[in-house]
């Protein structure tokens, strides 16, 4: 079946903090839907974002949902509701089972909990990969706790052998889960499988503002990186060298897109460790980032007039932070993170914080990949060129979740795992 044609806007970003816990999008979603279904569409209408009001009018979202409602027939029963990030927003994917299919409709919301777009998508769920060996893998729930901070995690294990080097996964931008699940992919399970398929141990856990949102500080405001990301991956790494199944003298760390990013300054916090991976690390400004992702997506995703105009106001944020011409409390930044976050991230320094490193690091890019590009990759390579504990691998044809795509937003509505030439080089590389 097609997706239905409600207007919706995806962008996938880096460094955003959703501001909102998750079960909030959840209320806000089950409303939404159920003024659609009882055809209050009036009020299901104000709840759209008003950048979705100027390209559809209420009349027209009633006739779209009358007209998918003519061929799916009667709703039966609601199976089950779960929300996924779609960077930088959230998406509530409510499962129905109607007359003549089973069915989840998709709703998109912002941080300020407005819709942003819904449609219509196939029920699928995740399928273990082939190089996945639940005969020889074990796994058991962990807590890693910063401070008040608990988050949930599993510890994944070979079930022969031991004491095992251990892998630590650091998340991406945005509120992840365990599994670092981006629509019908599971990123971290799919490392977490696979690495223990070959004799190595992972530690994955929720990200603090999946599990807490905007309450991640004693402040919204005062979330920084810190708070979003290091400090809990340092405290995995602590925990990693207390446990008995865990080779002390080989803890890793992994960091994936922001957490790659944000893995110089963990690292520099856990001298401990045998040493770092980075998957998709930005090497530029996180703003020269954003500005880059804004200006391959936009045109993808929204008719030209409203892609040239959000396109302007992401160009004038950027000035601001290049210019410094921001405070504590200026509203409007990119990604609407705040001033703090900001000039937290203005005032570290990734590769000059990796320049520093003395343990190896291995750094993988797909080539394929629009979110942080193989620009970033080269700048990394010649920035650590006389360093002799820096390897670097690249793969034709991924994207940012390193599987094969085209470079484009719709690569994320795709089903797959991450390759396991990734994961053979990962292994191959902490073996060595």
């Amino acid at each position: 079946m097609k997706k239905v044609l409600i207007p919706i806007l995806f962008l996938c970003l880096a460094g955003s903090v959703l501001a909102q816990p998750t079960g909030s999008y959840v209320t806000a979603a089950k409303k939404f839907f159920e003024n659609l279904q009882h055809e209050k569409f009036h009020d299901a209408y104000v709840q759209f974002d008003s950048s979705v009001m100027k390209v559809i009018t209420e009349k027209q979202n009633e006739a779209g949902w009358k007209k998918i409602h003519a061929k799916l027939g009667a709703l039966k029963n609601i199976t089950s509701v779960r929300a996924e990030e779609v960077k930088p927003y959230m998406a509530v994917y409510v499962t129905c089972l109607y007359d003549s299919a089973q069915l989840d409709c998709k709703i998109v919301l912002n941080d300020k909990l407005l819709v942003m777009g819904y449609f219509f998508v196939p029920t699928t769920k995740y399928a273990l990969p082939t190089y996945a060996d639940s005969n020889a893998t074990t796994e058991r729930n962990i807590t890693v706790k910063t401070g008040k901070y608990e988050l949930s995690g599993i510890l994944t294990l070979p079930k022969k052998g031991g004491p095992f080097p251990v892998v630590i996964l650091v998340h991406g931008s945005g509120p992840n889960d365990r599994d670092e699940t981006i629509g019908l992919n599971k990123p971290f399970k799919d490392l977490a499988l696979g690495l223990a398929a070959k004799g190595i141990a992972t530690i994955r856990y929720d990200k603090r503002t999946y599990v807490y949102g905007g309450k991640s500080a004693s402040d919204p405001k005062l979330v920084t990186l810190k708070e979003e990301t290091v400090d809990d991956a340092v405290s995995a790494l602590r925990m990693a060298q207390t446990m008995k199944e865990i080779d002390p003298k080989k803890i890793y760390l992994l960091g994936h897109s922001l957490g790659a990013f944000a893995a110089p300054r963990i690292a520099k916090q856990t001298p401990f460790i045998a040493g770092v991976i980075f998957m998709a690390g930005q090497a530029r400004p996180s703003e020269d980032v954003y500005l880059d992702q804004m200006t391959t997506l936009l045109p993808q995703q929204a008719p030209k007039k409203q892609a040239d105009s959000l396109l302007q106001i992401a160009t004038k944020q950027v000035a601001m932070i290049k210019k410094n011409d921001f405070n504590d409390s200026t509203a409007q930044l990119p990604l609407g993170l705040s001033g703090v976050y900001w000039k937290d991230m203005k005032n570290y320094d990734q590769v000059e914080t990796a320049k520093s490193l003395s343990v190896p690091m291995l750094f993988l890019q797909g080539e394929n990949d629009y979110q942080v590009r193989m620009t970033d990759f080269n700048l990394w390579k010649k920035a650590l060129s006389g360093k002799k504990n820096a390897q670097f691998i690249s793969y034709p044809g991924f994207f940012h979740l390193f599987f094969p795509g085209e470079g484009k937003y719709t690569d994320y509505q795709k089903q797959g795992h991450v390759s396991e030439k990734v994961i053979s080089d990962i292994s191959a590389w902490i073996k060595k």
